[in-house]
């Protein structure tokens, strides 16, 4: 078996399992994150893998699949009186959303009845009935099928059902990763944007930059609990650390308030706008090379040639070292490396 070939076939079949449904935003989901997040997941478990002493290729084919039935999840239940359904384990229970076309998946989520079921749980029986079409061995698959349905953690877990589902170091990394990207560091800071921007403009049919700004510090907080309660040692050093880069950067914007005209053209407001001037359907890599790209670029350039004065062009590069040093971090976090 060709490792390599394999890998890809599995990343060929998550996305284009994606593209079956034909919708774009389910809650706090949108067509193209669950890639996105798929592969940022991926790189933060291998890198996690490393420094734990994982098997970061079941890490890397787990955190491939983890999230192959994500699509199914339509909006959250709830009962009558608005408040949220919960399964067996604890956790929130979506309306079941049918694909548009089918695949392979589709037609094992059928044959093994899992609509309704959450989907770590469909998820991890997808990914053992589609590895026993290679060549993995019997413990392989057995491991991964483990690991992804590691990646939601039950609430109310006795000491003793803990034990059994996180008893490998590589079932807790999976957690770990998955638990971090939506929720600490410019990955959760990139997503909440675009949460936030896409209802507000939706409900009020504008963006507040300056109300956003001036609540970002309470986001910061609220995620803290996360960073907190993540399983292994290495997975709270990185969510530490990529908690105080936000409080930094929520800092940073706030003293961009003071002078609004040249940090939205130069600094960390005017890629906040731009992020919310793509906010319909964002795809964070295509975002990160626009900043490089383009963004960052025709800013130089601006700098050079229209700015008359040394104070002013002094503010607009100071204001853009702030963006060069987010956009090169934010790139590092989606690699895992920070």
């Amino acid at each position: 078996m060709n490792y390599s070939e394999v890998l890809k076939e599995l990343e060929n079949l998550v996305t284009e399992t994606y593209s079956l449904w034909d919708h774009n935003r389910v809650g706090f989901q949108w067509r193209h994150y669950t890639w996105n997040h798929t592969m940022r997941v991926r790189a933060m478990s291998i890198e996690l893998g490393k420094r734990e002493g994982g098997d970061t290729v079941k890490l890397e084919v787990a955190g491939t699949l983890h999230d192959i039935t994500k699509r199914y999840d339509g909006e959250i239940l709830t009962d009558e009186n608005g408040k949220r359904l919960l399964s067996e384990d604890g956790l929130w229970l979506n309306e079941p959303l049918t694909p548009s076309r089918e695949n392979i998946v589709t037609q094992l989520y059928d044959e093994h009845n899992l609509r309704g079921k959450v989907h770590h749980e469909s998820g991890a029986v997808i990914a053992e009935k589609i590895l026993g079409m290679y060549d993995f061995d019997r413990d392989f698959v057995d491991a991964v099928r483990a690991i992804v349905l590691a990646h939601l953690k039950p609430m109310n877990l006795t000491e003793e059902q803990f034990d059994l589902l996180y008893r490998n170091i590589e079932n807790q990394i999976l957690y770990d990763a998955d638990t971090m990207d939506p929720n600490v560091g410019y990955t959760a800071f990139f997503r909440n944007i675009h949460i936030h921007s896409y209802f507000a403009i939706k409900r009020n049919g504008k963006f507040d930059l300056e109300a956003y700004v001036q609540g970002l510090p309470r986001f910061v907080e609220s995620k803290q609990a996360f960073a907190d309660k993540l399983l292994t040692e290495s997975a709270r050093e990185v969510a530490y650390a990529r908690q105080d880069r936000k409080r930094e950067l929520a800092d940073q914007l706030a003293s961009e308030l003071s002078d609004m005209p040249m940090n939205r053209k130069y600094g960390m407001l005017g890629v906040i706008e731009y992020f919310v001037s793509q906010t319909e359907d964002p795809h964070f890599m295509d975002q990160v090379n626009h900043l490089k790209e383009d963004w960052i670029p025709e800013r130089q350039k601006w700098i050079a040639e229209t700015e008359t004065t040394q104070a002013a062009r002094d503010g607009a590069q100071e204001a853009l070292e702030r963006v060069i040093d987010f956009t090169t971090k934010l790139e590092r976090e989606y690699k895992g490396e920070i």
